[in-house]
C-alpha cells in the first residue's frame, strides 16, 4: 500500500500523525542523537595531555563523526515530515475558519 501525502489525510490522521513524529523525534534525540554526540565530545578530549594523545585515531574520531552524522540525517528527515505534517494542519484549520 503507497503511503499517502500529509494533504491526503483526514485532519484526524494529520493530528495523529504528528504526535506519532513527536514522539518519534523526541525519543531518537533523547536517545539517540544527544548520547552520541556526547560520545563524540568524550572520544575527542581524550586526547587533550600528551599521554593520552596516542589513544584515540583518526579512524576512532571519523567513525564517532559518521555516527553523529548519520543520526543528524535522520533528526533532519523526522523533523521535515513533522513540518509537512504540521503545515497540512495549519492549512485545514484556516480552510475550517474560513482564511482560505
Amino acid at each position: 500500500m503507497a503511503t499517502r501525502t500529509p494533504q491526503q489525510l483526514t485532519l484526524r490522521e494529520k493530528l495523529s500523525e504528528a504526535e506519532r513524529l513527536t514522539r518519534e523525534l523526541i525519543h531518537h534525540v533523547e536517545h539517540g542523537f544527544i548520547p552520541k554526540t556526547q560520545l563524540l565530545r568524550r572520544t575527542t578530549r581524550q586526547g587533550g595531555t600528551a599521554a593520552d594523545a596516542g589513544e584515540i585515531t583518526d579512524l576512532t574520531v571519523r567513525s564517532t563523526v559518521e555516527k553523529v552524522l548519520e543520526s543528524d540525517q535522520f533528526t533532519r528527515q523526522v523533523c521535515d515530515q513533522l513540518n509537512s505534517v504540521l503545515g497540512a494542519i495549519r492549512d485545514d484549520v484556516e480552510h475550517l475558519q474560513g482564511r482560505k
